[in-house]
């Protein structure tokens, strides 16, 4: 057996370096707009999460001289609603450490940083699932409500937010439909086209696109060329994401976009429901120590849940190749 030691290790340190660096987590820029933006509302409490829209026209149109109105009362508004959602990260720390990690041999807390990493683990859950479906085909029924159920146009996911999408409207972006389109193929710039168009109302449109690093690259070698997009001056390049401009709207990478899609959609009407509890707003429920043991463990905490309340301005583009 070798010896462990020889003669300058047995008698010199490692030099730590005080900096730990991450080689795990990915990044989400639509997570950091979604969940820290303008968007982001308080939860004070209630059973669920109640969202009213309204879906269809009150009578209106000509008359003659001498006629009558049709003075009927018209149901005009309904309301999705959404259960509450919880979410937690689990720090455990061995009460065996921290004679160690202690004094001047400490060139960092381990503690902190086990912290740290709770924080990113919760973030990352959320992150993940966002772009789920939170109706247990994706993901499970407990996760949040994800894009792929909000933007669907019923093909996928025949309801959202406890109302049958046939009931309020037929076809893409109508009623709480938004648009869907499995491609099939590599993604093309006319495509993309024709998916922004169709969540297009007016003044309102998707904001904000996100997809993979794979198609991004595709729709960076097609749209450079031609004219210089690249955005230097929005919300998401002033915290270190760099966008391309499609139609003047950003075009994100998202490590966190399943591989094939493309998800449009407008954050002003995405809102991130968070309760304003003290220990689900990503509060600590502090270390409790575990019984006959010198360890203890602690959780990070999240309620609340994500509401896409105008589904018509969004689209979802899967089964992109290439």
């Amino acid at each position: 057996m070798p010896l462990p030691f020889n003669d300058i290790s047995a008698v010199t340190v490692n030099r730590i370096v005080p900096e730990l660096v991450d080689n795990y987590y990915k990044v989400s820029p639509v997570f950091v707009l979604v969940f820290k933006g303008e968007t982001v509302m308080p939860f004070p409490g209630g059973n669920q999460i109640q969202q009213p829209i309204q879906y269809a026209p009150l009578k209106a149109g000509p008359f003659a001289p001498g006629g009558t109105f049709d003075i009927s009362y018209v149901q005009t508004d309904t309301a999705m609603t959404f259960n509450v959602k919880y979410y937690y990260s689990n720090v455990t720390i061995q009460g065996t450490q921290l004679p160690l990690n202690r004094g001047g041999m400490a060139v960092m807390s381990f503690v902190e940083e086990k912290m740290i990493n709770g924080s990113q683990a919760l973030a990352q859950s959320l992150a993940s699932d966002l772009y789920g479906d939170g109706q247990g085909t994706v993901t499970p029924q407990i996760a949040i409500d994800g894009l792929l159920a909000a933007y669907d146009d019923g093909t996928n996911y025949p309801s959202y937010g406890g109302l049958p999408r046939a009931a309020i409207g037929s076809g893409a972006n109508s009623g709480i439909n938004g648009y869907y389109i499995n491609v099939g193929g590599p993604l093309s710039v006319p495509a993309l086209q024709k998916a922004y168009g169709q969540a297009t109302f007016g003044n309102r449109q998707p904001n904000l696109i996100a997809t993979t690093q794979s198609i991004y690259n595709q729709l960076y070698n097609k749209m450079v060329p031609a004219q210089r997009v690249l955005d230097t001056n929005s919300d998401l390049f002033s915290i270190g994401f760099q966008a391309l401009r499609f139609n003047n709207q950003r075009l994100v990478v998202d490590q966190y976009v399943p591989t094939g899609y493309v998800f449009g959609m407008n954050t002003d009407f995405l809102v991130a429901h968070i309760s304003d509890h003290e220990l689900f707003s990503f509060g600590f429920t502090g270390f409790k120590e575990l019984p006959n043991s010198v360890d203890a463990a602690g959780q990070l905490c999240f309620a609340g849940d994500i509401v896409a309340s105008a589904p018509r301005l969004g689209f979802i583009m899967a089964g992109v190749t290439g």
